[in-house]
């Protein structure tokens, strides 16, 4: 358990963090790689499974990538590319084929479902959020939280870019896991310490038949060099207890409520809307990330969609890692 406040770009709120913090304008060296890109993959196509960012010449766009990671990792842990000029790419697969260079320099894909998916829509397909529906197909608010928490080996990076916003909402919100960990320590040190310990968790319904529906992992917990690792979800947590047929006890019951409110405070989140074009990356270890319910146009061409990329250094590229 780290013992002391922690200080630094890490352990920010609402009102220490500058937007030039997390927004990095997309030089027009960039852009005009990015194009010069898409004529290139126009007359000798490759399968985007096959695409290396070393086969193409995107210096630009590394060291952009580059600075990406540096924050990512040693600063706010959010970042905002602003933006892929994607209206002046040819077509969706060329958009998708960009996002996939780009993120790969910021860290390796790896799968996002028991299926196989690697990039993924963030987008509502009408269902309902419960037991074994994942957020990221519905409409509903999503406070900030860590993306697959219930996985054996969850994304150290997302990346997520925008093609279209809804009509009404869905705006972005983030925190640091760093500053609500500080606020636990401060003012609920002995909440603080049941959250080191595990809580059950709902997988979604990315399990076979033969495995368990539920995972048991601690909220926190320390990894390489004492970084903080955070595993906490408003929905899969209590939904882990119910399919565990397991009543919270008091303990487990007020730190995980206490744990909520913090997250949920005003006051140690940043938030924003994505526009068209601009590409999100965030660090899926210690930064919390969520979104508004939202509301789509009734034309569904004019429907929210985002793309949406996992990256994780370690282990293998399948959904368990």
């Amino acid at each position: 358990m780290i013992p002391e406040p922690v200080t630094g770009p890490r352990a920010w709120t609402r009102d220490t963090l500058r937007e030039e913090d997390w927004r990095i304008p997309m030089p027009a060296e960039c852009a005009a790689e990015i194009e010069a890109l898409d004529r290139t993959l126009g007359r000798d196509p490759v399968p985007a499974f096959l695409l290396d960012a070393a086969d193409y010449e995107l210096d630009a766009c590394r060291t952009l990538m580059g600075e990406v990671r540096r924050r990512l990792d040693d600063g706010p842990g959010v970042v905002v590319v602003d933006r892929v000029p994607v209206e002046a790419l040819s077509d969706r697969p060329r958009i998708e084929e960009v996002f996939w260079l780009l993120g790969a320099m910021v860290g390796r894909p790896v799968v996002q479902t028991r299926d196989g998916e690697v990039m993924v829509e963030v987008t509502d397909t009408g269902v309902e959020k419960r037991i074994g529906v994942r957020g990221f197909r519905t409409n509903v608010a999503q406070p900030p939280h860590v993306d697959n928490s219930f996985n054996h080996t969850p994304p150290d990076h997302v990346s997520l870019l925008c093609l279209r916003g809804a009509r009404v909402g869905g705006a972005s919100r983030f925190v640091s896991f760093y500053s609500v960990h500080n606020v636990l320590l401060a003012e609920h040190p002995e909440r603080l310490e049941r959250l080191y310990r595990p809580f059950y968790q709902d997988r979604q319904g990315d399990f076979w038949p033969d495995e368990p529906q539920t995972v048991f992992f601690p909220v926190f917990k320390l990894g390489p060099g004492r970084d903080l690792r955070c595993r906490y979800t408003h929905f899969t947590i209590p939904a882990g207890y119910e399919t565990a047929g397991v009543e919270m006890d008091e303990e487990t019951r007020l730190a995980f409520e206490t744990m909520t409110r913090v997250v949920e405070d005003p006051a140690l989140c940043c938030e924003f809307t994505l526009e068209p074009g601009e590409l999100q990356f965030v660090n899926n270890r210690w930064c919390g990330h969520g979104r508004a319910s939202y509301t789509d146009d009734p034309d569904p061409a004019r429907k929210r969609l985002m793309l949406r990329l996992w990256h994780r250094e370690g282990g293998a590229r399948r959904y368990r890692g």
